[in-house]
């Protein structure tokens, strides 16, 4: 899945309250307190990538109540009757048909919720046991999810909004695994399987205004699928974030419902009102798809794709509908969102009739408007085309064509049908072509195919196509049921040529590497030379283009140009300006001419400032942040405030904070500039005015009633030259939130160019020629300047390894091009001043080849025997190569782990916070496992702790202790089976990274108990249990993933003070106190599992502000490169982590559903995931080291709540470090330095005879090769086959056991017992109950006990052949 994320729009939308708008006969909203706000959440949250959220909202100030409610005291929000009295439905809608609801994670109380709510108004019984409710998981099944209780809000929601509108309808739960959309995928595909054809979908991804956020490429032809049931009415919820598109939404094929504020209106004929939903707590979705074609039955203007939304109902939480929610909530409550709208419209459409077999449901109610209420005032955002997001008569994006009015556009309607293909004059068919029929268009698909269905009329069609002349067919009549066939044959038209030179246009005029597109023309971009500045562009003639010019180099603004080609060639040169306010740009830099006010002072106005009140104004701007609120501005440290929400209720404000008087009279482009936190309300604006008369008359230059939080940069233009200005920051409500200032700065500000000019070229391997990525090309007199190589996979004409950089010292001078594992490079270049000069380099390295590419011998029982192995370097400098040993195969525990546990919370990944003790949901109590054995507890329970291993001892130090973040340090002797507390460290901190270096504890970055980020590295020593200090970290994070390898400290991403995820990946070289910048991580991560193993580091699952992400990589050092691996089997973070026996292991962490006590190991060898015993209970952030030691942690993420001392191993997995060595194998060199050219020969020996080789068969194991190049020399596998002596036999069976119905079945875990004159074995049975044994075949026959509790013993007598198997098969009865 590859949808986006994106959050600021949920940001911005969710926050301050709107008053509650009330209703003749609705009951109004009961509050938990007199005179408290409106307050709306979110019960679901934002969506991470690759995964939906559900949109509904529920009102938390509304307190809830059990139980059917007397009619006196009847639930708040509309109920049933008012629903189907305002959109004029029958009270018996919906027989015989089947609404599908499709909803993740289980509502464990739906069936009992349900029959409350439907008792409350009267509706009849649906239940399982009348057949009226069936609730299945994905697979159609009964094996339902995880519970989860936001997505529970959502179910009764649907359900009960379902019932509202059909009440005679049949329902359909379907639950899905998780919130994925693989998964939703699958429900969604099940509930079409079972029959319905009505499906319910409020859900969907996040998305905000930018076009395509919420949407992914590859929607039409990977998602569309699941939604694409002609005669099934898919309703998906347009979302709850305002103007933007949410998938799916999105789809041509379903229909998006849209959201209004509905209210009784007694002075209409209607008797209701609505306009679109637009508050602080948010707005339906609507807009321009960026994928999916625009639908046939579609004719607004508005966009030339998919428009959203299609129709619409209520959705307004402050106007919003009655639900009943036990699971997770107090019964009675009200909700919103366009979650509440989309089960209204399912429900409509079940209540109309059923969906024709041909057509899309989807296309109604767009020739039977008429009987829809079109919703004409509101706005749920701006846009450029106004309506998209206005609401206006007849179509519009926030509510489509209306709410309805009873059920005449949401029948089929009549009909016929115009379909054919489209080919050129070759007879090929054409795809993407644009075919119209009067005011219906549609496209060609991947066959040329295209159909309308259309109401009966005459159609002239036209075929038009990029490229091709058009095609045109008139009086194409259509009738009711009848089907006319049109196809069009299109003629190529010529092409021309448009060339051109894009170059800086802010006063450096160099080449700028830059990509040109032409709107309507399809393909992949055309690039520019990054070297000239070139491009060429081939165009049919005859047509106007609107060409985009966007340069790849930060810092600029994109160019349109609107060219006409004719029947000529065009040259069309581009000179593209920076972008000022970004102010990104190489070579440029900024000005100012100005003071910067940063209200330094919490105690009074700075000089020059003054409040200004009022009169009847309580409270108003101060300085000493009296709410606590903190700096939200983006500034720091003090700031400027009026917080009306901590001034009270019933107080009002009318406040402002004037500036000094300023004179402009030197300035020609003044403008004022400040960061912000406004956090709107109802009645509350602030405005910044500007006066140049001493306040006779002021002017606004900005206001603002809803959020902002931002760096506002406005032009004063119109006031340069004025000789006193003087500006004011004006707020004004009762009883809103607030406003923040900081960092306000007045004058002139000029962004221009610094001397100097470009240096660009590529770095290339001298011994593959292929380009490298990630080297760093650095000017020899200014070590700032430098550039790193990128991929170009996009650009046909330039190879990968591109760089350019920026240097200010033009002349001749040197560069130095290095990357890991290679020899550096120098030239000496020279640097044209505004021009771009060309620099490239070839790098070189030594090239390991091994032979051959594996060892496999026979040797006769008690043999040696040996093998060469040639390795060469072909590279041009010395290489050297390292052999490691290591054992054969991995072995799965036997021990069992105990059930699968997932404590459903949804923890933060930021430091830990004091408060006061809480209780939240915790795993309920399970059968434990024998795997994971329990160990002596820490003397304090401890999470967010730095856990490591070394000298048969294990660590833990730092951590949070449930009040504070601490210095403390405890160590466990397995020996004496206690903990002792050791020397503290310096500093109190959580979640840094650490690990064991040479005897040493090194550990760094973590939290401070303030929430600052530690960069101090403290050093702790076992031998004089003291603590030093080493170099600090250059960029200190917490919660990083963290590892030793090579002798070094590796720090893979991390949080910061107030969000998580990062790039950054530092290594701390102990013998150097030095720290480096290693390759970025390929994508933001913290709380990420991290390991090293044979010479790499592996880091796997974590979790960003972007979301979580169940990716791995693998980085190699030598390369100093990240490439991707296997997949966790789940997203997951915060784990318990080591790497151990050759493995990553991980232990806890969060999962979807909230915190498990799952267990997972990665091979790198086989480049594969597997499943460990689960431990005895659910737990993340807390530390895990070899052994294999799961320490401390929680899984409960509410304030105050305690971590846990508990500590756990699960045995066997204690080897750390290199090979561990394999006793019948050997090597007789194991590191050797190559000169170029050169080769040397290594023997590896193999023994039959040492003391682990005890039967006849196949040894495997492995030489891993390191080496010191930038290439991976895949490890060499090893296979000794071991012949039995002359004398032995094998004894070979299988054992079953009775199953007690007549039949056997395969007995695992059996026990065989074979007894000699010479010696016993004891042998247990394999999973498909087969066993075997090579043995002296001489002497007196054998005797076997065959044994299994619960079963009867089988006795057998055996006398073996020499070099012959015999078998030896049992099959035990019951016990009595």
């Amino acid at each position: 899945m590859r949808l986006a994320v994106v959050v600021s729009a949920v940001a911005a939308m969710v926050g301050a309250g709107l008053p509650l708008a009330l209703d003749a006969t609705a009951k109004p909203a009961d509050t938990a307190s007199h005179g408290k706000k409106p307050s709306v959440e979110q019960v679901c949250g934002t969506p991470r990538p690759g995964k939906v959220s559900c949109f509904a909202m529920r009102r938390t100030d509304v307190a809830g109540r059990k139980g059917v409610l007397a009619a006196t005291t009847t639930p708040s929000g509309w109920g049933a009757a008012d629903l189907r009295s305002a959109y004029n439905l029958p009270a018996d809608g919906g027989g015989g048909r089947t609404v599908a609801v499709v909803v993740a994670y289980d509502d464990p109380t739906a069936e009992s919720d349900l029959a409350v709510y439907r008792a409350q108004y009267g509706l009849p019984a649906c239940t399982t046991g009348n057949g009226c409710l069936r609730k299945i998981d994905q697979r159609g099944g009964t094996d339902y999810p995880e519970a989860d209780p936001g997505w529970a809000a959502e179910t009764s929601l649907d359900l009960d909004m379902v019932s509202a509108a059909a009440p005679d309808a049949h329902i359909l739960l379907v639950e899905a695994d998780t919130d994925e959309f693989e998964n939703i995928f699958a429900a969604v595909d099940q509930a079409v399987a079972q029959g319905a054809q009505y499906v319910s979908n409020s859900y969907g991804s996040a998305y905000d205004g930018t076009p395509g956020s919420g949407e992914d490429p590859a929607e039409t032809a990977e998602f569309d699928a699941h939604y694409d049931h002609p005669g099934v009415a898919m309703v998906a919820s347009s979302g709850d974030y305002g103007y933007g598109v949410t998938y799916p939404a999105a789809s041509q094929h379903v229909t998006a419902v849209g959201g209004t504020a509905l209210k009784k209106d007694p002075d209409s004929a209607r008797g209701w009102s609505e306009s679109v939903w637009y508050n602080a707590y948010g707005a339906p979705g609507s807009g321009c798809s960026a994928y999916e074609p625009k639908p046939a039955f579609q004719t607004d203007t508005g966009c030339d794709t998919r428009s959203v939304s299609d129709v619409s109902a209520v959705a307004d939480p402050l106007t919003g509908v009655a639900v009943y929610q036990t699971y997770g909530s107090d019964g009675w409550g009200v909700m919103g969102g366009t979650s509440a709208a989309a089960p209204i419209i399912t429900g409509v459409y079940a209540a109309a009739d059923a969906p024709d077999a041909h057509t899309y449901p989807n296309s109604y109610p767009y020739f039977t408007s008429s009987g829809l209420n079109d919703v004409t005032s509101g706005a749920n955002g701006s846009c450029a085309a106004g309506r998209p997001c206005t609401a206006g008569a007849g179509y519009d994006g926030p509510t489509g064509l209306g709410t309805p009015n009873g059920l005449t556009a949401f029948r089929s309607y009549p009909h016929g049908e115009i379909s054919g293909t489209v080919t050129d004059s070759a007879g090929t068919p054409l795809t993407g072509v644009s075919v119209t029929a009067g005011d219906y268009r549609t496209t060609t698909d991947g066959k040329g195919h295209y159909a309308f269905v259309l109401p009966p009329g005459s159609y002239d069609l036209t075929a038009a196509a990029y490229g091709y002349h058009s095609g045109t067919a008139t009086g194409v009549a259509v009738t009711e049921g009848g089907s006319v066939t049109e196809k069009f044959v299109l003629v190529a038209v010529p092409h021309q040529t448009v060339t051109g030179k894009v170059t800086d246009g802010s006063g450096h005029g160099w080449p700028l590497y830059a990509t040109v597109t032409a709107d309507g023309v399809p393909g992949a971009p055309v690039f520019t030379d990054p070297y000239t500045g070139t491009y060429k562009l081939q165009l049919p003639e005859g047509h106007d283009y609107t060409l985009k010019f966007a340069a790849r180099y930060p810092g600029y603004q994109a160019v349109t140009k609107n060219v006409t080609v004719a029947d000529s060639s065009r040259t069309v040169d581009v000179a593209v300006p920076v972008d000022a306010k970004a102010a990104t740009a190489a070579g440029y830099a900024t000005k100012r001419s100005g003071p910067i006010e940063s209200f330094d002072s919490t105690t009074a106005a700075p000089d020059g400032w003054s409040v200004v009140d009022a009169d009847g104004t309580t409270g108003g701007w101060e300085f000493s942040d009296a709410g606590n609120r903190g700096n939200r501005t983006g500034g720091s440290g003090a700031f400027a405030m009026v917080d009306s929400d901590h001034i009270g209720g019933g107080k009002h404000q009318d406040s402002t904070l004037l500036s000094p008087v300023y004179d402009f009279s030197g300035y020609t482009s003044p403008r004022v500039s400040f960061d912000t936190d406004y956090e709107g309300y109802d009645g509350q604006s602030g405005s910044v005015d500007i006066t140049t008369d001493g306040g006779a008359t002021w002017t606004t230059v900005w206001s603002r009633t809803t959020n902002v939080t931002d760096h506002i940069d406005l032009p004063l233009t119109a006031y340069a030259g004025a000789k006193a200005v003087q500006l004011r920051f004006h707020f004004t409500a009762t009883w809103g939130w607030w406003w923040e200032l900081d960092d306000v700065f007045v004058g002139e500000q000029h962004y221009g160019p610094v001397d100097g000019g470009l240096v660009a070229g590529t770095v290339t391997d001298a011994n593959t020629g292929q380009g490298i990525v990630g080297a760093t090309v650095t000017d020899g007199d200014a070590a700032a300047q430098s550039g790193v190589t990128a991929a170009t996979s996009d650009d046909p004409g330039l190879g990968d390894g591109f760089y350019w950089l920026f240097s200010d010292t033009p002349g001749r001078h040197s560069f130095t091009a290095t990357k890991g594992a290679y020899t550096s490079a120098d030239s000496t270049v020279r640097v044209t001043a505004d021009s771009t000069t060309e620099a490239t380099y070839s790098l070189e390295a030594g090239q390991l080849t091994l032979t051959p590419a594996a060892v496999d011998k026979t040797l006769a029982w008690g043999a040696t025997g040996t093998q060469k192995l040639t390795v060469t370097n072909t590279g041009r400098v010395p290489a050297t190569f390292t052999l490691g040993e290591w054992p054969g195969g991995f072995r799965q525990q036997a021990a069992q782990g105990a059930p699968l546990q997932v404590v459903p919370v949804d923890p933060s990944p930021l430091r830990e916070r004091t408060g006061r003790s809480a209780a939240g949901p915790t795993a309920a109590p399970a059968a434990a496992g024998d795997a994971w054995k329990p160990v002596a507890d820490l003397p304090v329970g401890s999470s967010d702790n730095a856990v490591a291993a070394d000298g048969g001892k294990l660590y833990s130090a730092f951590g949070f202790n449930g009040t504070t973040y601490t210095s403390d340090l405890y160590g466990y002797d397995p020996g004496s089976g206690a903990w002792t507390k050791l020397s503290s460290a310096a500093d109190g901190r959580g979640a840094p990274a650490k690990g064991f270096i040479d005897g040493k504890l090194y550990a760094v970055g973590g939290w401070g108990a303030d929430g600052s980020l530690d960069a101090k590295t403290e050093i702790y020593d076992p031998s004089s249990d003291t603590w030093t200090t080493g170099a600090p970290s250059p960029k200190p994070a917490a919660a990083s993933g963290s590892a030793v390898l090579d002798g070094k400290l590796y720090v893979v991403g991390g949080c910061l003070a107030s969000s998580c995820g990062t790039t950054d990946v530092y290594a701390y070289d102990p013998s150097t106190d030095n720290w480096s910048r290693m390759a970025a991580y390929p994508e933001p991560v913290s709380w990420t599992a991290c390991g090293a193993i044979d010479g790499v580091l592996y880091c796997a699952g974590g979790t960003a502000d972007s979301g979580d992400t169940k990716h791995a990589y693998a980085y190699d050092p030598v390369s100093d490169s990240w490439s991707r691996i296997a997949d966790l089997p789940t997203t997951l973070w915060g784990s318990a982590y080591t790497a151990a026996n050759g493995l990553l292991l991980t232990v806890g962490g969060r999962v979807p559903g909230g915190v498990t006590n799952q267990s997972f190991a990665f091979d790198p060898r086989a480049g594969t995931w597997g499943a460990l015993p689960n431990a005895d209970t659910p737990v993340y952030r807390g530390g895990g080291a070899p052994g294999f030691y799961s320490v401390g942690g929680k899984n409960n993420n509410l304030i105050g709540a305690k971590p846990t001392a508990a500590v756990k191993v699960l045995p066997g997995y204690d080897q750390a470090g290199a090979g561990k060595g394999v006793t019948w194998l050997g090597v007789d060199t194991r590191r050797v330095t190559l000169a170029p050219g050169a080769a040397t020969t290594v023997v590896v020996s193999l023994d039959a005879a040492v003391a682990e080789v005890t039967q006849p068969g196949t040894y495997t194991a492995r030489l891993s090769v390191g080496t010191d190049t930038p290439y991976h020399a895949s490890e060499i596998p090893v296979t000794m086959h071991v012949e039995p002596p002359k004398s032995w036999g094998k004894y070979a069976g299988t054992v079953l056991g009775s199953d007690g119905a007549d039949g056997t079945a395969p007995l695992a875990g059996a026990t065989v017992q074979i007894d000699g004159k010479a010696s016993d074995y004891t042998l247990k049975t394999a999973k498909d109950g087969t066993f075997a044994l090579w043995l002296d075949a001489r002497g007196a026959p054998l005797t076997v006990t065959v044994a299994k509790d619960g079963y009867q013993p089988a006795v057998a007598k055996v006398k073996l052949t020499k070099g012959e198997t015999t078998t030896g098969d049992f099959t035990l009865r019951k016990a009595p």
